[in-house]
């Protein structure tokens, strides 16, 4: 959508702060309060059914570096009397603990809930799989027959899905009903071989792995992990929630995906917010019409628009089950959103409609209203993100009607035009400005600028989950780089962290890892010595050997962001740094975008995308090629 920058930023600080009304059953999340993005993205994490047969060290800090650090933990595991869930989140092991905590739970073949989100935090990817198959060795021989496993809100990345296969093909997940795998970073690579998993458990089990739900939010699977994903749907056929927000699916992968839907006649949840469903539409909205059992769909902020809502409304109308559907953010106009209502208003079973953050503007919100006068939920529908109606829906057209290639679609959404009426500006580079107010007059292309007013208005810069991007930024943190540099003198060869271990040994496992981590990525791009082939690996290295949490994610954005001269330096008095380096860190970035964090790349796109190539001091086809890389 066209529209003013001022109105735009606006609504994206609104909407990444703002209490949504997102009410999801009690059924699948034990909760009924709204709820922002952030805290949605939250609940896929948390394991809530509990059980009087649980043993929870939940949140307890415990850092398991040896077996003593765990003894009291392991002693109340064998003492525990029919053991059903352990609860560990929360807490950090490493292989030695992992090892006294698996010889543990070899006594307990009861065992069926396996609650171990973010229970890694500040290992390197490295240490998590053979943590896993420590863990969970003594229960494929035990007899144990495991219903839940959590691991969400540990980014190991693809190597640590590798270290949890094993487990997943054996005789103790036949009777896998839940899989969490929320924020772990698998990746495509990832998301192959969780899919390869699935369907050799299938297999091994001659058809008796029965999994109701799989939650993979936020994990970078894209197109290719989807459609791998989608192959073990089909072949599973039992599923009944599947939730896969924020992972950059385009058309091709939400294509997959719907066939696979239809191979699950019990589904009752799909949640597919912030992908990009966009030409994919009328086939998601054609699987959605063959399953009756739906009860909860999001796809907000997926881009379906005004076209995908009229083929969604004709999907649902015939439902009977569907209790809440969540279309806010879509780009959709009053025709698409009048057509939603009239298929809902005659649905007895609707509890919760969001429509909000749309294109309606005042008329259009009295018609919705009007349209669904009969529902309790009519007049507390929220509509403080609407972003008017526009009479010219030309733009629309051209998204939903002039790509015809789904690798390369909505490139009208990445594009941005300078105001014809720009006038004097700073030279400078577009920055966020944090905790401190502008002084200076805003340029069109500087448009991401908080704590201040935008006079210059231009089009937005639309880049995926934008409001949760910007939410994630901490606005007041200062940034502070006191580390000592890496580089000590002339003598000091930054090429020795070609070698992992030697990454390992100088970034540690402590609260200054990430800091370590970004000024190491500073120093290689800074020094001319460092070939690119070395920069490119030394960066790889350092990215891999990275475990993220949402904290340290946010934390690793700020200080990159920092050191990419896109925003201002606490410790040079705001000024931004001088980068004569562009071209070859630009190279850097596209040789290691696979290990960047979602987040990551998002957040270069912005600034990529809304800096003239002048102001950028790069090549431009380096910038554009970064950009593509960047967007995948």
């Amino acid at each position: 959508m066209t529209g003013a920058i001022g109105a735009s930023v606006a609504k994206v600080a609104v909407a990444a702060a703002a209490v949504k009304s997102y009410f999801f059953s009690s059924e699948y999340f034990n909760s009924s309060s709204p709820s922002s993005q952030l805290i949605m993205a939250d609940t896929l994490s948390k394991s809530l059914q509990s059980t009087e047969h649980e043993l929870s060290w939940a949140s307890r800090g415990l850092k398991g570096n040896s077996a003593e650090d765990v003894k009291e933990l392991c002693d109340d595991i064998e003492q525990f009397n029919q053991l059903i869930a352990l609860r560990l989140e929360g807490n950090t092991i490493n292989e030695a603990a992992a090892t006294a905590i698996g010889i543990a739970l070899e006594k307990h073949s009861e065992i069926q809930r396996l609650i171990w989100n973010d229970l890694f935090t500040t290992r390197l990817k490295t240490e998590v799989p053979q943590s896993l198959i420590k863990l969970t060795q003594g229960l494929m021989t035990n007899g144990a027959h495991i219903v839940e496993i959590n691991l969400s809100d540990n980014a190991f990345g693809p190597i640590g899905v590798k270290g949890l296969e094993t487990f997943l093909c054996s005789s103790a997940c036949f009777s896998l009903e839940e899989l969490r795998l929320n924020n772990c970073g698998m990746g495509i690579d990832g998301g192959k071989l969780l899919a390869e998993a699935l369907i050799t458990c299938h297999k091994n089990s001659q058809g008796k792995f029965a999994l109701k739900q799989f939650v993979a939010g936020r994990n970078r699977l894209e197109n290719e992990g989807a459609q791998a994903l989608s192959k073990a749907f089909e072949t599973i056929g039992t599923l009944e929630v599947i939730r896969m927000p924020q992972n950059g699916i385009r058309p091709p992968g939400i294509e997959a995906l719907a066939v696979a839907f239809v191979s699950n006649q019990n589904l009752r949840l799909i949640d597919l917010n912030d992908n990009a469903v966009t030409l994919a539409a009328p086939k998601l909205a054609s699987a959605i019409e063959k399953l009756p059992n739906l009860e909860v769909l999001n796809l907000e902020s997926s881009l379906i628009r005004t076209k995908g809502a009229i083929a969604v409304a004709r999907a649902i109308a015939s439902h009977k089950n569907l209790q809440e559907l969540y279309l806010g953010c879509n780009d959709i106009h009053t025709e698409g959103a009048l057509e939603i209502a009239h298929a809902v208003k005659n649905m007895p079973t609707l509890k919760a409609l969001d429509l909000n953050g749309n294109c309606l503007g005042n008329d259009g919100i009295d018609e919705i209203r009007q349209a669904l006068e009969n529902k309790s939920f009519a007049n507390q529908m929220i509509f403080s993100d609407d972003e008017g109606s526009d009479e010219d829906e030309e733009e629309d057209r051209v998204h939903e009607e002039g790509d015809e290639d789904d690798e390369e679609y909505d490139d009208n959404d990445e594009d941005y035009e300078d105001d014809d009426e720009e006038e004097e500006e700073d030279t400078e580079s577009p920055s966020f400005f944090f905790g401190k107010t502008a002084t200076q007059q805003l340029s069109p292309w500087n448009s991401l600028q908080f704590g201040h007013t935008k006079t210059n208005l231009a089009q937005p810069p639309p880049v995926e989950d934008l409001s949760s991007m910007i939410a994630s930024i901490n606005v007041c943190s200062p940034f502070t780089f006191d580390l000592r540099s890496t580089i000590q003198g002339k003598n000091n060869k930054l090429t020795t962290f070609t070698n992992p271990d030697k990454i390992k040994e100088h970034l540690k496992n402590d609260e200054q890892t990430i800091e370590r981590a970004v000024k190491l990525l500073e120093d290689i791009w800074s020094d001319d010595s460092v070939s690119q082939k070395d920069s490119s690996t030394i960066a790889s290295n350092t990215l891999q050997a990275l475990t993220f949490t949402q904290d340290s994610e946010r934390n690793f954005n700020e200080r990159l962001l920092v050191v990419l001269g896109f925003v201002k330096d606490e410790q040079t008095g705001r000024q931004r740094r001088k980068i004569t380096q562009r071209d070859r860190i630009f190279k850097t970035i596209v040789d290691v975008n696979q290990f960047l964090p979602k987040s990551t790349k998002n957040l270069l796109s912005i600034f990529l995308q809304n800096t003239p190539n002048e102001k950028i001091q790069c090549s431009p086809e380096i910038k554009q090629q970064l950009l593509s890389t960047l967007k995948g």
